[in-house]
């Protein structure tokens, strides 16, 4: 059973220790996605999810950024793809999509941001493979790349960039926790923008519903089943561009106005002109206003990220 308060310091300490970007939706949001999605499976995929999660089990010598939680095994798995990265790196890119912030669809050609691979690609090959039906490990590392990329792709911050690495050069104050430097020669600080939405805004919303990652499972699956229909639609291409219009409500709420940065790539918070550093200086709190945007958003995502999950699987694996 999932502790009911997250401790967001114990998160802040973990995720200093990581590479740029950090993890997505955080241990616990990952969960809640996977949970809603077990709801929906037809009950043969059910049975075969578990199946193939069994035959070929996460490396026992593979270190995991989340403890073991007692949840069931598509939610036990779901940040296998995150602990991956310290021994495949060149996975990176397969977690996100570069959208410039100011892009839009009418206009923007997605593939110029899939250069070097990137999560909408990424969602095809895998199930790609999953659906193949080769047996073993194959199978079963294309089944736990879905169950999380499915989720990435649904953090906003993940399908855009403002030359800021995704909101990861983007220095905040959150929980009182002042900013610091994670990494000088990069000018990477931790919490920034990037990192409350991978973990701090899932274990506040547990927080302050006083849920287990279960209970608020069942809270997000319940309040939004009138929108399932609606939301059960579209491929990663459409996911990718709808998250990338939500986070221009990440940055619009802000309580400091950032430039837009249309074309930068950035590959350092040091780039464009010392980006962290100048934005560290604007000394951007987050508080209650931001929770009030932003928290909705989060809801609605986790939930749309475990029904098209459960959507994908079963249109996968079903008969």
């Amino acid at each position: 059973m999932m502790i009911k308060r997250p401790l967001w310091s114990l998160a802040l300490f973990l995720a200093a220790l990581a590479p740029l970007p950090a993890h997505a939706w955080g241990c616990e949001g990952h969960q809640i996605v996977a949970l809603i999605a077990m709801k929906h499976l037809q009950p043969q995929v059910a049975a075969q999810v578990n199946a193939i999660l069994a035959a070929s089990p996460v490396a026992s010598t593979l270190r995991r950024f989340c403890r073991s939680s007692g949840l069931p095994p598509m939610a036990e798995v779901s940040s296998w793809a995150d602990d991956l990265r310290s021994e495949q790196p060149d996975s990176g890119p397969l977690h996100y999509i570069n959208i410039p912030l100011n892009a839009s669809r009418d206009k923007y050609d997605i593939t110029e941001a899939c250069k070097q691979g990137c999560i909408i690609d990424a969602i095809t090959k895998y199930t790609q493979q999953l659906k193949a039906g080769n047996e073993g490990k194959t199978r079963a590392d294309a089944l736990r790349f879905l169950i999380h990329f499915l989720g990435d792709i649904h953090q906003p911050l993940h399908d855009e960039t403002n030359g800021d690495e995704g909101g990861n050069c983007v220095p905040v104050e959150f929980e009182d926790e002042e900013p610091h430097v994670t990494n000088a020669q990069k000018e990477e600080y931790f919490p920034n923008l990037h990192s409350v939405w991978d973990t701090g805004i899932p274990q506040n919303m547990l927080a302050s519903h006083d849920m287990t990652v279960e209970e608020f499972a069942d809270f997000l699956d319940f309040r939004f089943r009138p929108r399932f229909q609606r939301w059960n639609s579209g491929q990663a291409a459409d996911w990718a561009w709808e998250g990338h219009d939500l986070a221009f409500s990440a940055y619009r709420a802000l309580p400091a106005n950032l430039p837009r940065d249309i074309n930068l790539q950035a590959t350092s918070c040091s780039d464009n002109n010392h980006l962290a550093k100048r934005i560290a200086d604007l000394h951007i709190g987050l508080g209650e206003r931001y929770d009030n945007v932003t928290h909705p958003i989060a809801e609605e995502q986790l939930t749309k990220a475990g029904i098209r999950l459960a959507a994908l699987l079963n249109a996968t694996l079903g008969k």
